[in-house]
């Protein structure tokens, strides 16, 4: 499934609207991977968010190919990031590090042109 048609999906079923869409590499491709056959999963770790007048709202997602798990979620305007338990319960080779979620959401807060959905 493309990151458009994961962002979609997730948002009807969450309930939320999305105006930016990102998909992010890492240096370390262990990063939310599990491992199958052999190899790495390659799942794909998405941004989906909003830019609003006022304020942006940013959510972080590990797209696993039958469903997502969500990260974490922010406001710039709030100053705090909301972990989920789910992500901290997942058994990937290596899992993204508070201070890397925070410093990821930080980049995109100072630049939400980073996220912007090219057509």
């Amino acid at each position: 499934m493309s990151p458009m048609e994961f962002a979609k999906e997730i948002a009807l079923q969450v309930g939320f609207k999305f105006n930016r869409l990102a998909r992010l590499w890492f240096a370390d491709e262990r990063i939310n991977q599990c491992r199958e056959d052999g190899g790495l999963t390659g799942h794909d770790t998405l941004i989906i968010g909003t830019v609003y007048k006022n304020d942006i709202w940013l959510s972080l997602w590990v797209d696993t190919g039958v469903g997502g798990v969500a990260v974490a979620m922010a406001y710039c305007s709030d100053g705090s990031i909301d972990f989920t338990d789910l992500y901290r319960e997942q058994r990937y080779v290596c899992k993204l590090s508070q201070k890397q979620v925070t410093d990821i959401f930080q980049s995109i807060f100072n630049d939400p042109t980073q996220i912007n959905i090219k057509s």
